[in-house]
């Protein structure tokens, strides 16, 4: 008996191990169909949402801001049954589709389909949205959203609040603005600009070069947003407080990289005074990169002599960019560097060269000592040849 129960004890397990992965598969495809099902509801949901408000948005946008007047007073200072009257009186004069309270499940859809018509119009067509938004309460909702733990959903209202231009909510922005979240904290201060934009450039403009965190393409974006004239002094007067307090280099070259979007005559002396100072690749590659004084020039030709073949290749660009026919031998000198690289751009720079004719450029492509040389030159010339050439259309016919 001993030997049996023995005998079949493997068997047990086995038996019991194979019902417990059945077990656990069945429940696996119940789950995913689960989540299928899910993902199918909330895309309907979403779809019959923004079918019930596209109408009614965009025929708001387009009506007299006028009609979203009473008694002289904005809609946002309205009591509750004055906006209910309000749109009741919108309504019966046809302006839109009859509105109803937004149910607390449908806001995120509804804010999602608002900023989205939002950020595509301008002028009177933003402030219709923001008053249509008030009479239906959005800030308070949206302010209540920011305490949600759904990160799509904090940044939803923040962005909600920031077009709206809710200063109640700027103190409870910042706070969230000055927090570890890169993502968030990004969002929150682009929304801080659209709501107090002058307070917003004196605390916090400082704080693109402190976070190294934060996403240098989304600075941009949310600069190039901003009035350039307004902007461009305070960022000039950033990066030379950041250069001056010895802001580590690449967050400091970031900081340089900025100044693309200002008024780059105002920031000239500053970019050549980095320049002949610095001696820190990333920075020196940034001022390069926006250099557009003669006055810079010694100091670029200079920088061709320099060990890293990055700054040799940021110096051949930049000197093709200004042009100067001087400078060609640098540029003939440059096609023999040891970096592929280098000798790639600098023979671009060279044929682009307002005094150099395609003639002049295939005959250095076979005079020239060096065989790197040649070999690039000829490989830039096939390269302009291949993009200027167009197909005649009966050959393609032909086919």
């Amino acid at each position: 008996m001993v030997y049996a129960i023995a005998f079949n004890t493997p068997s047990i397990i086995a038996w019991w191990t194979g019902i417990l992965f059945i077990a656990l598969s069945i429940v696996c495809i119940g789950f995913m169909f689960l989540l299928r099902g899910r993902d199918s509801f909330l895309k309907n949901r979403s779809q019959a949402i923004a079918l019930k408000w596209q109408t009614t948005l965009n025929q708001v946008t387009v009506i007299s801001k006028n009609e979203f007047r009473s008694k002289g007073q904005d809609v946002h200072r309205l009591t509750p049954n004055e906006k209910k009257n309000l749109l009741e009186t919108l309504h019966e004069q046809g302006r839109f589709e009859p509105i109803d309270p937004i149910p607390n499940q449908e806001l995120p859809d509804f804010l999602f389909l608002w900023n989205y018509l939002h950020e595509t119009v301008f002028g009177e067509s933003k402030d219709n949205l923001n008053s249509l938004a008030n009479a239906l309460d959005v800030n308070q909702n949206a302010g209540r959203m920011l305490q949600s733990r759904s990160l799509k959903n904090q940044i939803l209202a923040i962005n909600t609040l920031g077009n709206l231009r809710e200063h109640t909510a700027y103190e409870q922005i910042e706070r969230i603005m000055l927090g570890s979240d890169p993502i968030i904290s990004l969002w929150a201060w682009r929304a801080l600009f659209r709501i107090d934009f002058e307070k917003t450039l004196q605390k916090h403009l400082a704080k693109i070069a402190l976070r190294e965190d934060w996403s240098p393409a989304f600075v941009v974006k949310v600069l190039l947003e901003l009035d350039s004239k307004l902007i461009s002094l305070p960022l000039i007067n950033l990066v030379e407080e950041s250069y001056q307090n010895r802001l580590n280099e690449r967050q400091l070259s970031r900081t340089i990289s900025y100044l693309s979007i200002t008024h780059l005559d105002l920031s000239k002396s500053l970019i050549h005074k980095i320049l002949t100072e610095s001696e820190e690749v990333e920075v020196i590659i940034a001022c390069l990169r926006l250099v557009n004084s003669r006055k810079s020039l010694p100091r670029v030709r200079e920088l061709l002599k320099s060990e890293r073949w990055e700054i040799r290749l940021q110096v051949v660009q930049t000197i093709g960019r200004f042009g100067l026919k001087k400078d060609e031998k640098l540029l003939i000198s440059a096609l023999n560097d040891l970096d592929w690289w280098v000798r790639y751009r600098a023979a671009t720079a060279l044929i682009q060269m307002p005094s150099m004719s395609e003639e002049r450029f295939e005959k250095l492509s076979t005079t020239l000592p060096n065989e790197f040389a040649r070999d690039i030159l000829h490989q830039v010339l096939a390269e302009i040849r291949l993009l200027c050439y167009v197909q005649p259309s009966s050959s393609i016919l032909s086919r």
